[in-house]
């Protein structure tokens, strides 16, 4: 993946999603199955000292969002990303001083699929995982499925 590629995302996350910038939410890592995006704990706490879900939904979000980004991106395609449904669990509280959620897109099969409907239809659908974890266990697990409406 270009460094131009991850460098627009950030500049997007920031300029076109305010909440991001308020979060502190970065791009920490990326490879062809998605993206890691990672926030500060400090700015998204609750009264418990733990993560706030709503900061946790948020981020999980964003992973998601940004790892489709990233995939159009890297197709040539502009395009209007928009979250059609999404499902969450928290399984543990979160306390760590930096959180990390990790997307994964489906498997590549799925991935050419979406490409050739983008191509040939203007819009596609995909689907993303997205977890949070503490250590070695998972925390949160979040499915999100995403529509692309491709721009001219």
């Amino acid at each position: 993946m270009p460094e131009r590629f991850l460098a627009e995302l950030q500049e997007t996350l920031e300029r076109e999603i305010p909440m991001c910038g308020h979060m502190g939410i970065r791009v920490h890592s990326h490879d062809e199955q998605g993206v890691t995006m990672r926030a500060p704990l400090e700015g998204n706490r609750n009264h418990q000292d733990t993560a706030f879900a709503g900061s946790l939904n948020a981020l999980c979000t964003i992973a998601g969002w940004a790892s489709v980004f990233l995939l159009i991106r890297s197709h040539g395609f502009p395009g209007d990303i928009v979250i059609r449904r999404s499902s969450i669990k928290y399984l543990k509280p979160v306390a760590c001083p930096q959180i990390f959620a990790c997307c994964k897109l489906v498997g590549e099969r799925e991935q050419s699929f979406f490409v050739e409907m983008l191509k040939d239809k203007g819009q596609a659908k995909i689907d993303v995982r997205v977890e949070i974890a503490v250590g070695q266990e998972t925390a949160v697990s979040f499915s999100g499925s995403y529509v692309v409406f491709a721009r001219s």
